[in-house]
């Protein structure tokens, strides 16, 4: 099947082949088409390009069809095979169902620091670097024998105090990036503390306001009555009296039976 060119398809395989450095033999060998052909199509001399070609273009530069046919000036492909993604049937089935947050997948994703994370954990569970602690141990270990059996007990000790479980460094060197990792993203997230910290404040300053009216004394002691008062008092009208009523009764309960400061009989 044939797709037809654009006046900009041939100028934007030109571009992308000299943004990675490629020779027109080079990219037609990776593409499996004659120089000469990708020339004519590099040079507008053709109106059509076999999908198969497109196709082979597109992935060579990571770019959609579309982009290359002229229909968007966007470059990045919207939709990957699966395959191509080598994502396991379960973890698609995962994002799909919405079992995972994908908000969070993305950050992850998206971080700078995700490839280095995943490399990392990929040594860890092959265990490519634990292989050159666990030798690292032995040398100590056989070090530490002939020490003792040259009598050199106190030295024999220290060089076996030197050895280290092999996965150990490995896995503080991941908590240490994954993290940084967490902590760079909630900063870009931003944080919601504050307006919470607030209400509490505009709450706790109403219930106090109601505790304290009609009085002019400081308080000295408040009731259970008192407390739930004020705390009903910041509800407003939305709840129904009947279970405003049974709400009352039940924090009224809840306070009287708080364990006083100097009450001792838990104890």
């Amino acid at each position: 099947m044939a797709n037809m060119l654009s006046d900009t398809t041939g100028r934007r395989i030109t571009g992308l082949r000299e943004r990675e450095d490629m020779t027109l033999d080079e990219l037609a060998a990776k593409i499996g088409i004659n120089a000469t052909t990708l020339g004519r199509i590099e040079k507008g001399q053709t109106q059509k390009i076999n999908s198969d070609v497109l196709v082979a273009l597109a992935r060579e530069f990571s770019v959609s069809t579309d982009f290359l046919l002229g229909l968007t000036s966007i470059p990045e492909r919207k939709n990957y095979d699966v395959s191509e993604l080598g994502l396991s049937a379960q973890s698609v089935r995962n994002l799909y169902t919405q079992r995972v947050d994908t908000d969070v997948v993305n950050r992850l994703l998206e971080h700078p620091r995700f490839a280095t994370l995943t490399a990392m954990i990929a040594q860890y569970l092959d265990d490519t670097f634990a292989a050159g602690v666990a030798v690292q141990n032995q040398i100590f270990a056989s070090m530490s024998e002939l020490l003792v059996g040259a009598g050199q007990r106190e030295v024999a000790q220290a060089v076996n105090l030197s050895k280290v479980p092999p996965h150990q460094v490995e896995l503080t060197k991941i908590q240490t990036v994954f993290m940084n990792m967490l902590k760079e993203m909630k900063h870009d997230v931003g944080s919601d503390l504050g307006t919470a910290k607030n209400v509490t404040k505009e709450v706790v300053e109403r219930m106090m306001d109601e505790l304290s009216k009609g009085q002019e004394a400081p308080l000295t002691s408040i009731t259970p009555d008192q407390v739930t008062d004020a705390i009903l008092h910041t509800v407003g009208d939305e709840i129904d009296r009947e279970k405003l009523a049974e709400l009352r009764r039940g924090l009224v309960s809840l306070f009287e039976n708080l364990p006083k400061a100097n009450d001792t009989s838990g104890q």
